[in-house]
């Protein structure tokens, strides 16, 4: 998957300020610093996170992955069609839904959560911890997401990132116009429940259902090579920190399917949905455990009331407590 040129035309704008810092990172992640004549180059999108990786440590400034996605404007394949689609959606709700549809088929592994806080909407950006660096495309995700909110003239109230600051002069005002809470345990923007819901006064029914057709197909096609066992698990991952309200009932509505075909199909991939739930948990709560996550946070994040029903329930899946399985995997 590449990016368009616009992408590689903002490294170029950047190199024009920075050059050394630039080139440095051109070096280490192996681009030709030829290329940088070049006007059109199409960029994958998987050296765009190297860059924006490796910038965070020569810029010294970790919200590099929030700003530089922004000013990247990462727009995959559809990605001018689909920024139609939002401006002609119904209102921010419809078009939320319709980019989340967007960047699940084109960035694999990401996901919004949508929540109501006191007449605000939280839109919380997930990624499946298993890949590497989740909190950047965590951060890219919600700089797309940001991007078109903002082409819409719709204030945002606050953006929560999981990065933790190293240099203690950067200013925490985002390119977004409005505060940046970092070290949060989350990945995340607030806007107000009130122009979530607008009426958009140009809205194109037509349009937006054509586009959510093809979305659909694509979704469809993205899904077909998964088994039962991965559909389930990428369900899952839209449950950050309310894992709690997993059920096989939730989850095979989710799929279109009762809850006997689903029990059905998933004995004949020899498991069962405790079973994917449990391995599931197992597998982000040793992906939190090797990030220094403390055990209150990871009991918070997957739903445990008590610290101590988690770490039970670790020893019962592993015959380890958290600290020994951090100690032996160091």
């Amino acid at each position: 998957m590449n990016t368009y040129s616009g992408v590689w035309r903002c490294i170029q704008r950047l190199h024009q300020i920075y050059p050394f810092e630039v080139e440095t990172i051109f070096k280490r992640i192996g681009i030709a610093k030829s290329l940088l004549g070049n006007q059109e180059v199409s960029l994958p999108v998987e050296i765009l996170l190297k860059f924006v990786m490796d910038a965070e440590s020569v810029f010294d400034d970790e919200l590099v992955s929030i700003n530089f996605g922004r000013m990247a404007q990462v727009r995959p394949n559809y990605g001018e069609a689909f920024g139609l689609a939002f401006v002609y959606s119904k209102n921010l709700e419809e078009a939320i839904t319709l980019l989340q549809s967007f960047i699940g088929t084109e960035l694999e592994g990401i996901a919004f959560l949508i929540s109501e806080e006191d007449n605000l909407i939280k839109i919380q950006s997930v990624a499946d911890p298993t890949i590497k660096h989740p909190s950047i495309y965590e951060n890219l995700g919600l700089s797309i997401l940001a991007s078109f909110i903002r082409s819409k003239r719709f204030q945002i109230k606050q953006i929560n990132t999981k990065t933790i600051l190293k240099a203690q002069d950067i200013d925490q005002k985002s390119v977004f116009n409005c505060p940046i809470n970092c070290s949060s345990d989350e990945t995340s923007l607030l806007i107000s429940k009130k122009n979530y819901l607008k009426k958009n006064t140009i809205s194109n029914p037509n349009l937006v259902k054509y586009l959510g057709a093809i979305l659909k197909e694509k979704s469809h096609k993205n899904n077909s090579n998964l088994s039962l066992r991965g559909k389930i698990e990428k369900i899952m991952n839209n449950y950050e920190n309310q894992y709690n309200l997993i059920n096989i009932e939730e989850i095979s509505n989710h799929l279109g399917l009762s809850t006997n075909s689903m029990r059905n199909q998933l004995l004949k991939e020899n498991t069962t949905f405790r079973k994917v739930f449990n391995d599931f948990k197992l597998k982000k709560s040793k992906h939190m455990i090797k990030d220094g996550l403390s055990v209150k946070a990871i009991s918070y994040h997957l739903g445990y009331s008590e610290p101590s029903s988690f770490v039970r329930w670790f020893i019962g899946q592993t015959h380890l407590t958290p600290t020994a399985f951090k100690i032996n995997n160091r």
